[in-house]
């Protein structure tokens, strides 16, 4: 888990999974969870967004999925905490 911080916004998220969709949609799943198929995420696409998602629902277009997040960049607009 990494924290991904908005200064500007004045939002932290912990962020667990990064995946990203054949549209180039990311997705920053965070350790918030209902179960193991609905999941909140940081929603990066034509707009950028916190919101519930499905797993399953979006499963047939990932592309790359990671929960290594040393390997990946921040959210836009974010930073890694320390």
């Amino acid at each position: 888990m990494r924290k991904a911080i908005n200064k500007e916004l004045n939002i932290t998220i912990n962020v667990v999974e990064h995946i990203m969709t054949r549209n180039l949609w990311e997705f920053y799943i965070t350790d918030n969870k209902h179960d193991e198929d609905i999941v909140e995420a940081l929603v990066m696409g034509h707009a950028t967004e916190i919101g519930d998602i499905s797993r399953k629902e979006i499963a047939p277009f990932i592309t790359m999925r990671t929960t290594d997040l040393n390997e990946i960049l921040p959210p836009e607009g974010y930073e890694w905490a320390n």
